[in-house]
């Protein structure tokens, strides 16, 4: 299943993203001051949050394991240094449902399986061209 994303620039600092499987969009935005929108980096950070969240809610669901609490919280600094990037980034669950030591070891693994952290653990080459 390929998966299609088109990005229009617009005015100055503001893009239109453009997800064709689900015909939804978003602006991105790098104006701080009058976003109307997340910057770029903001969404890549959402978008392993959002993997893990799904996950851990698939997770949870499929062994019937109850729970009223549910959210990811997502960090990440910019580096300093070159090349340009996220660093230390984190990622952390937060949920209600009872779980023992071996129990969250598992749900840890599982959440670990999200497709965009195993793109960002395994990826070695992501072409950018110029067509």
């Amino acid at each position: 299943m390929a998966i299609k994303v088109e990005i229009t620039a617009e005015e100055k600092d503001k893009f239109l993203a453009s997800f064709l499987s689900s015909g939804t969009r978003i602006y991105v935005d790098l104006n701080k001051e009058s976003a109307c929108g997340p910057n770029p980096l903001e969404v890549f950070l959402a978008s392993l949050a959002s993997c893990v969240c799904v996950y851990a809610r698939k997770y949870l669901t499929q062994h019937s394991i109850e729970f009223k609490e549910l959210k990811v919280d997502a960090t990440a600094e910019l580096s300093k240094d070159s090349p340009t990037r996220l660093v230390d980034i984190k990622i952390k669950t937060h949920t209600d449902a009872n779980l023992d030591n071996a129990g969250k070891e598992v749900f840890l693994r599982f959440m670990k399986n999200c497709p965009i952290h195993n793109t960002v653990i395994h990826s070695k080459n992501i072409e950018i061209d110029l067509v």
